[in-house]
């Protein structure tokens, strides 16, 4: 084939990438509308059909990481990571928040954190909250750090057979791992928290989105019951109201970059996968935390016993994406002068509040040093 004739196939392949791409945005503000219509906060359920279409992708590979369940309690379910070879005595226990679902620990394959650190040779574990009812929006802080939390850490001991573990929070599920150390700190060898808010009058928007003239938490949650799948979705997207109907429209720019479109369907899912508040806790979460900022001023009361972040002294790496919105460095960096470990680490990484479990930056520049970290400070396995 002549030059010409390769120059011309180039342009009508060219010519019908740009009309399948206009035909597939068409259908894609159709979907909108019907969203629209519909009074659908999240989208993704009628925009990811026409994207995978016009990328030729499946659903992505979420939470594709081998796990078993080991330990049930109410919704709760304890899930483990076991590695191929394991080099670690010591297990980790991730803890997510009641916000979202915990997989975002569990991405997409090469971009996972638990298998990452699974293949690091650790005994992984995570608690997977379930989707809560009308018992759990009757429960308190205590129930949810002295009963769930606590029977995560015992049963992660009795299945891994260490006498201590690694309790890495993230995000909320950090705030009150933190609060549980405070006040239940046996068996712990070390704590991570990434990304994780402290100090909440530095909680940019959600401080100014929660301050007590603006919101009146007892009212939503007396009628409720909860905090709405709905409320917590809205509140989200707007934090970046114009770029939630934007990155959908821009997704098309890189429609033939199957791994591009994967990833950001794979966040869309996630992000859509949302699960109520339980009202007892979030009722004192805003309370506590956003509006009388007691939680970092050691005044937050559970069970009667006051939260001292000044009682945890088993070793601590702090995780600060520098990029973060919804858990911002101000709010973050004051913890190692709030606790009462001498052994203390500060870690900063030029990524966004997900992006510390998400980015492709994660298995190349970030969980290689959490992993350091963690393992110099984990007792090792004979012959490992």
């Amino acid at each position: 084939m002549s030059v010409f004739h390769q120059v011309q196939a180039g342009a009508r392949a060219a010519a019908r990438r740009v009309a399948a791409a206009t035909s597939a945005q068409l259908e894609l503000s159709q979907a909108w509308s019907a969203a629209a219509r519909d009074g659908s906060t999240g989208p993704y359920r009628y925009l990811a059909p026409v994207v995978r279409r016009a990328a030729r992708v499946g659903e992505p590979p979420l939470n594709a990481t081998p796990h078993r369940v080991v330990y049930t309690k109410g919704k709760m379910r304890l899930l483990r990571f076991e590695p191929t070879v394991r080099k670690y005595r010591t297990p980790i226990l991730f803890t997510y928040s009641l916000i979202n679902r915990y997989y975002i620990l569990d991405f997409l394959p090469g971009r996972s954190l638990i298998e990452f650190m699974r293949d690091q040779g650790f005994d992984c574990y995570a608690i997977d909250w379930g989707t809560p009812g009308e018992v759990e929006n009757h429960m308190g802080w205590e129930d949810f750090l002295g009963g769930l939390i606590r029977s995560a850490v015992r049963e992660t001991l009795r299945h891994s057979g260490a006498d201590d573990l690694t309790l890495y929070g993230y995000c909320m599920g950090g705030t009150m791992a933190l609060a549980y150390a405070s006040l239940y700190p046996e068996g712990l060898r070390s704590f991570v928290a990434q990304a994780t808010p402290v100090d909440f009058h530095e909680g940019g928007i959600f401080r100014t989105w929660t301050r007590p003239e603006y919101f009146n938490v007892d009212a939503m949650v007396d009628a409720y019951g909860s905090a709405p799948i709905d409320l917590m979705e809205a509140g989200f997207s707007m934090m970046a109201p114009v770029q939630r109907l934007t990155k959908w429209l821009n997704v098309f720019r890189r429609i033939d970059d199957p791994t591009f479109v994967t990833t950001f369907l794979a966040m869309e899912k996630w992000a859509s996968d949302n699960v109520p508040f339980p009202g007892g806790v979030y009722r004192q979460y805003i309370k506590d935390c956003y509006q009388e900022n007691n939680f970092c001023q050691g005044k937050m009361v559970v069970g009667g016993r006051t939260v001292d972040l000044s009682q945890i002294t088993c070793s601590l790496l702090t995780l600060i994406a520098e990029k973060d919105t919804i858990a911002p460095p101000k709010s973050s960096e004051i913890l190692e002068t709030l606790v009462g470990s001498e052994d203390k680490t500060t870690l900063r990484f030029p990524v966004g509040h997900i992006g510390l479990s998400t980015s492709s930056k994660g298995p190349k520049m970030i969980w290689p040093q959490v992993a350091e970290w963690i393992a110099e400070r984990s007792e090792a396995l004979s012959g490992a």
